[in-house]
């Protein structure tokens, strides 16, 4: 039988709920440590389970784009790593560079071994993480000295690309799957482990009024979208959004912004939290209808089934995809930074 609207409501009530009370139980653990190393922990789980799922995803799982993932995942995650022991700076820009160049070296890589090599699928990927590995182990810091040799690791990388690119897009589909395996990874990978800098820049508050200003407007959106929304302004990308909803996620993550600088969770004046809630909302708005374009090219519904009627991992952070960075690129400017950030 199917479930009635107020059952709907209810399901997702509870496992949003769910939700909420892991994410404290992570700030509380955050707030008691002096490092933030636990974001850390936790974005290196979600992401390593958002790539699992995303790989098989619809006609994603078609493309084996795990180790065109999987990999840049593990150059970020060591980068940030890095930063948090003081061994190197970890930059967004770093992070999305990284990002990028691992996904298309990995890629070509794979497409561009000769065929009876690509046949036996364990050799040849395992040949594909050993080389974007070596590239890895180049960029990390020096343990002792903090010194990393991005210049060398850049050419090897470069080195491989060179070697691989023309092959890899030479085959069918090729530049589309290039494109999308990178695509992917510089959208799914650097803004998770880049919460961190969220948490170094404004403390544990300020990661709380990020996350409250990113997702408050989900809730908002939806509740007040399926109880008034009469008018649907993306049909063909997300049939279920409706003005009425996106206009209440706005209002609510507007508002969530200019009440965390009046709790004092973010520095700055009124306005400036007005106008950082309103751009994380809009950023998150839109990373929404991102991915439901993604799904819609995959062909799925859900990213998956994990939290029942909520959808999957990809489903519960696609709002924090383009708000995370957003908001470390213009947070500075609006707020400033508070004289006791990490």
């Amino acid at each position: 039988m199917k479930p009635t609207r107020a059952g709907r409501i209810l399901r997702r009530t509870l496992s949003g709920g769910a939700l909420v009370l892991a994410v404290a139980g992570l700030l509380f653990w955050v707030g008691r440590t002096s490092d933030g190393r636990p974001i850390l922990y936790a974005t290196a789980a979600v992401l390593i389970g958002t790539i699992l799922e995303t790989t098989r995803m619809g006609a994603l799982a078609m493309r084996d784009l795990m180790p065109a993932l999987l990999l840049p995942a593990a150059g970020v995650l060591l980068l940030v790593s890095s930063a948090i022991d003081g061994r190197g700076p970890a930059g967004l820009a770093q992070l999305y560079a990284l990002s990028a160049g691992l996904a298309a070296g990995a890629h070509c890589l794979a497409r561009a071994l000769p065929r009876p090599i690509a046949g036996l699928a364990l050799l040849s990927r395992s040949l594909v993480y050993l080389a974007i590995g070596v590239v890895l182990v180049l960029a990390m810091p020096e343990p002792q000295t903090g010194r990393s040799n991005w210049g060398l690791a850049g050419l090897v990388l470069a080195g491989i690309l060179a070697a691989t690119l023309v092959p890899a897009i030479r085959r069918p589909g090729g530049t589309r799957g290039l494109l999308i395996a990178v695509g992917l990874a510089v959208w799914i990978v650097p803004p998770l482990p880049a919460l961190w800098h969220v948490w170094r820049a404004w403390s544990t508050g300020g990661l709380v009024a990020f996350l409250l200003c990113a997702k408050i407007g989900d809730t908002a959106g939806y509740y007040l979208g399926t109880m008034f929304g009469r008018r649907h302004p993306f049909p063909r990308i997300s049939p279920g959004k409706t003005v009425e909803g996106c206009l209440g996620s706005f209002a609510a993550g507007t508002a969530a912004g200019g009440a965390a600088v009046s709790l004092g969770l973010l520095p700055g004046a009124l306005a400036g939290g007005l106008a950082a809630g309103a751009i994380v909302n809009l950023a998150s708005q839109a990373g929404d209808l991102l991915e439901s374009w993604v799904k819609r090219k995959a062909g799925v519904k859900d990213s998956s089934s994990v939290f029942g009627p909520s959808g999957g991992l990809l489903d519960q952070i696609d709002s924090l995809l383009l708000s995370v960075p957003l908001a470390l690129a213009s947070w500075p400017w609006l707020l400033g930074t508070p004289a006791g950030s990490h």
